[in-house]
């Protein structure tokens, strides 16, 4: 059962009724919008019975999301008798809207976990790594589990197009590609889970998953968990946060339509946000610490040739200048250690990623980065455990990389798998 469409009418009529009401705010054009949607869904069916679940599109709604006061999709609200309970801005999980649901209605969760079993592999994370060691299993004839808190294609997923993932001559959107490969790895069997992943124990056998959605077993484990942005670190930024600080301009970057933005950082992502910013934004202000861009050499043409588009070399941020919402950025130049405010509506921050491994620290070997310690192999210093995609170390990652781990994971699996026979 999927979340209903409403208007701003049979959203009002809804209000009116005795059931609480849960919106979720969107818009087509954002990636995260897209990646919670079937979580989303999954929460309508879960909880029919209790909730009426609904989506309203803030572009054809806009008297409605301005009366409710939306500055940052996807946004979750929780109505009753026309009065809101509580809201939650861009959750990380099925689980997080679940806890968000119980925490603010009071109520135990009743839903029953699902039933433990023994896969040959249970993948962790729905990226492109994840679901192509998914589908290799599948076809291979292992029994397959996937588990993703939210929905297929990881950072993928909030990427508006991708142009150097072959066989797709005009590109692809990201979202478009996760769902593609989703179906592929499910056409041979492979089993996806929207579950969020709390602990493992590495060194049990069969080595033990724990979810949102009960326990799971596997006889090999493949960690397709990802990265996720860095924060600048600096005051008052997560307060922030959906107050005109923002770490996606695929998906906030509409919300800025005619204004102007900064940009802070020098490398791919960063570059892409600012050329997609500079298709929507009055100007663009790209904030770098060193004299020229980190990213690779596509992107330095067209945005110098961006009119919208201004250079900050040498610079960092020290402050964050705002009341309710950002109004400026405060910058230091590096060399002379001069500083200069900046007037923008938003900043979008890009200076790299983080590894996803918290589930995996004390047990498999990290960098002092952070990132799994696994070569081409993908095999990790635990026998039956691997790493595949932008959470182990490596030179390059792209899509197409964490697309060759998850091949490479499957085959080194089916050799641990045959000698344990």
């Amino acid at each position: 059962m999927a979340a209903k469409h409403v208007t701003t009418e049979q959203f009002y009529d809804l209000l009116r009724g005795e059931r609480p009401v849960l919106a979720d705010y969107w818009a087509p054009w954002c990636g995260y919008c897209q990646r919670i949607s079937s979580a989303y869904d999954k929460i309508a069916e879960e909880y029919q019975d209790q909730l009426e679940v609904v989506k309203i599109n803030i572009d054809e709604e806009v008297q409605l999301s301005e009366d409710e006061k939306i500055e940052i999709i996807p946004t979750l609200v929780l109505y009753q008798g026309g009065n809101v309970l509580g809201s939650i801005t861009a959750p990380g999980s099925k689980a997080e809207i679940n806890e968000f649901i119980q925490t603010t209605m009071k109520k135990t969760d009743t839903k029953e976990k699902k039933e433990a079993q023994i896969y040959d592999m249970a993948v962790i994370g729905g990226g492109p790594g994840g679901y192509t060691a998914a589908m290799y299993a599948a076809r291979a004839g292992l029994n397959t589990v996937l588990l993703e808190k939210l929905s297929a294609g990881g950072q993928m997923a909030l990427t508006h197009q991708i142009d150097n993932y072959p066989g797709y001559e005009d590109g692809i959107d990201g979202i478009s590609l996760a769902e593609k490969m989703q179906q592929g790895a499910e056409r041979f069997g492979a089993r996806t889970e929207i579950a969020e992943v709390l602990s493992v124990d590495l060194n049990k056998e069969p080595k033990v998953i724990e979810t949102t959605e009960g326990t799971f077993y596997g006889k090999t484990v493949v960690f397709a968990t990802g990265a996720n942005p860095r924060e600048l670190g600096i005051e008052d930024e997560q307060e922030l946060v959906g107050h005109g600080v923002h770490y996606c301009a695929a998906c906030d970057g509409m919300f800025y339509k005619d204004k102007t933005v900064v940009v802070i950082g020098g490398g791919n992502s960063a570059a892409a946000d600012a050329m997609v910013l500079s298709r929507i934004a009055k100007k663009v202000i790209l904030v770098h610490r060193r004299d020229t861009l980190r990213a690779t050499q596509i992107y330095h043409e067209p945005l110098m040739k961006a009119e919208n588009i201004e250079f900050r070399w040498n610079s960092v941020a020290v402050q964050l200048i705002h009341d309710e919402k950002i109004t400026g950025i405060k910058i230091q130049n590096v060399q002379t250690k001069e500083e200069t405010e900046i007037t923008c509506d938003g900043v979008f921050i890009s200076v790299g990623r983080k590894p996803a491994t918290q589930l995996v620290q004390g047990q498999l070997d990290l960098d002092r980065a952070g990132y799994i310690v696994a070569d081409e192999t993908t095999c990790t210093n635990i026998s039956g455990v691997y790493a595949v995609g932008d959470v182990r170390q490596k030179d390059l990652r792209q899509v197409v990389t964490a697309v060759a781990d998850g091949a490479v994971a499957v085959h080194h699996a089916e050799e641990y798998l045959a000698a344990q026979v």
